[in-house]
């Protein structure tokens, strides 16, 4: 990735973490006050938890601001990992607010509570909701245009809001019937849902910061192999993120071949991976004399 385009990529970033900061604290304003008027617990929980979408925000605004720098001494291979560690500690937040949720809804079975449900409580969670769809729909679009995996996982934990909105909407409807179940019930399908999308980003962001490889050796092995001068590839090593692949590998050539002849080699492989592959930011040829 060229110098112009990290500086495009960051700041693509930071004008959505910009507009979603935003409207995260409208919702959660908006909620905590109708809320504690209202006397519904859920509610103002929900507003707090949208606060903690706020500080993702901000979390993934310093990010960006240091994961598209440029290599330099201190981290040669560039620093895309950053933003790895963001996603999973959004991993590990939605983790949280499972077990939150959970044990929102085992309190709310040993003292049930019939909170005062007025218009303006449906009204504020309508709009919360629809503004939630909106910032995961941008964030995921966005995030796969910029090759952002922050704002790909954040989207990933707007659509959990989503169900969490839902289950206090539940909770609303529950009070109007008398169905006191409904309220827990929910909030615990509600946990596992979350749940699950936590582990989804976890297993990504360690796939990542564990090094395991990013593209299958086989297709590299052979495009490799086709290269003129190539005698044998083996030993096809790739590790990094889905945007930003590093290739290592070994070949064979000629015994007799002049170190510029393999150099070229080594160049016509490069570009051959690189073309077919437009995720890889780098491959390092090692070559060896064919027995």
């Amino acid at each position: 990735m060229t110098g112009l385009d990290t500086t495009a990529t960051r700041a693509g970033v930071q004008r959505v973490l910009w507009v979603t900061l935003g409207l995260n604290l409208g919702v959660s304003a908006a909620k905590i006050a109708v809320g504690l008027l209202s006397g519904s617990l859920a509610m103002v929980a929900d507003g707090y938890h949208s606060l903690v979408d706020g500080s993702n925000n901000v979390i993934g605004l310093i990010v960006a601001a240091y994961a598209f720098a440029p290599p330099d001494r201190g981290h040669p291979y560039g620093h895309r990992k950053f933003e790895t560690a963001a996603a999973a500690a959004i991993g590990v937040a939605l983790l949280a607010l499972a077990y939150h949720v959970l044990e929102g809804a085992l309190a709310r079975v040993a003292e049930p509570a019939v909170p005062a449900i007025g218009p303006l409580n449906w009204a504020v969670m309508g709009v919360t909701m629809a503004v939630n769809l909106f910032v995961s729909w941008y964030e995921d679009r966005e995030g796969r245009r910029l090759g952002s995996a922050f704002l790909v996982a954040d989207a990933t934990h707007t659509r959990a809001d989503l169900f969490v909105s839902l289950g206090v909407v539940a909770t609303f409807a529950a009070a109007k019937v008398g169905l006191a179940w409904a309220d827990p019930l929910a909030a615990a399908v509600i946990a596992a849902v979350i749940a699950v999308q936590a582990v989804k980003i976890l297993i990504s962001a360690f796939n990542v910061l564990t090094d395991r490889a990013a593209i299958d050796p086989e297709p590299i092995e052979s495009l490799a192999a086709s290269v003129a001068g190539v005698r044998r590839v083996r030993d096809v090593r790739t590790r990094g993120r889905g945007d930003a692949v590093y290739v290592d590998l070994v070949v064979h050539l000629d015994g007799e071949v002049t170190l510029r002849e393999a150099h070229e080699v080594a160049d016509r492989i490069e570009e051959a991976l690189k073309a077919a592959h437009p995720e890889i930011v780098d491959v390092v040829v090692h070559p060896e004399p064919a027995g």
